[in-house]
């Protein structure tokens, strides 16, 4: 069973006719990937983007990042996102992967590539105000 998110928002009050920009925190035990990075980790989660969208592009292939003063780290990649009515929107969606114990955090956000609807930066704002205990 998928567990929901920890925290979930977006810009804009849902329905939202477009691309939202949303940012969303998971948290999920090591399990076998105990041990593993978080490059490990977040390369491990590629191929289902890969799979899940013929035009995925790897913008920021897996690099260490510091999230709340943790060593993390962080992937972004494009896609164009299929809506069921036919339209599509370039999209743009960033992964942060943080450990914490025997869990890791597993941050996602996700803007319009043109940033029409709400800016990568705003969701770099979000990030840097979290703080997790370490």
């Amino acid at each position: 069973m998928q567990q929901p998110p920890l925290v979930a928002m977006t810009k804009y009050p849902m329905p939202y006719d477009d691309v939202n920009p949303s940012f969303k925190v998971n948290l999920k035990p090591f399990g076998g990937l105990k041990g593993k990075s978080p490059q490990d980790i977040i390369s491990l989660v590629m191929p289902q983007f890969k799979n899940a969208f013929q035009d995925f592009v790897l913008v920021q292939p897996p690099k260490e990042v510091f999230v709340s003063g943790i060593e993390s780290a962080y992937a972004r990649m494009n896609y164009t996102m299929e809506i069921p009515d036919g339209r599509s929107f370039q999209t743009t969606s960033e992964l942060w992967i943080v450990p914490r114990g025997d869990y890791f955090f597993m941050i996602g956000a996700g803007t319009r590539q043109d940033e029409r609807t709400g800016s990568r930066e705003e969701i770099q704002d979000i990030l840097a105000s979290l703080k997790i205990e370490k």
